[in-house]
């Protein structure tokens, strides 16, 4: 019996296991991938706000309630995007916060059939006394940008 024969049967095997891996892998990575082409049409004569917010691996960061005009619509756990439709007008989008913060919040005069993305982003450099100890913020998003900042997230739906 010649011993490296099994080895090389092991090998063959192996390389066969990782390349199933790495393509179902990429096959899910795909399937996942975040676009505004998920979602249904937008209605007629309405505005689309979308929320996304990356995954930042090795954080634990506490997901921060997004508030339209004061009342809240949803968590923004990291990795994730949303969307809510909304009648054209003058709003004030902002993010859950212990004290206030320039940054945390946006006013945007909504027209009909327009779409826009903010980026929900936090850090651990919050006051002593906050609980959770964090600041979020609410970013503009370049229309450019989307497909970029989408492809990484998964795709919650209207919130």
């Amino acid at each position: 019996m010649v011993p490296w024969i099994g080895l090389v049967e092991h090998r063959e095997q192996s390389e066969r296991l990782c390349h199933c891996i790495v393509t179902l892998v990429s096959l899910g990575a795909t399937a996942l991938a975040a676009t505004p082409d998920q979602a249904p049409p937008q209605p007629a004569g309405q505005s689309r706000v979308w929320f996304l917010r990356q995954l930042l691996p090795g954080t634990n960061f506490h997901p921060p309630m997004v508030y339209v005009n004061g009342a809240p619509i949803a968590r923004a756990a990291e990795g994730t995007v949303f969307y809510r439709d909304l009648a054209p007008g003058k709003y004030v989008f902002s993010v859950e916060n212990c004290l206030p913060q320039a940054g945390t919040s946006q006013t945007v005069t909504l027209t009909p059939d327009m779409q826009i993305a903010l980026q929900v982003s936090s850090d651990e450099n919050g006051a002593w006394a906050c609980t959770p100890p964090q600041i979020s913020y609410l970013q503009w998003v370049q229309p450019s940008q989307v497909p970029y900042l989408f492809a990484p997230l998964t795709y919650m739906g209207p919130m």
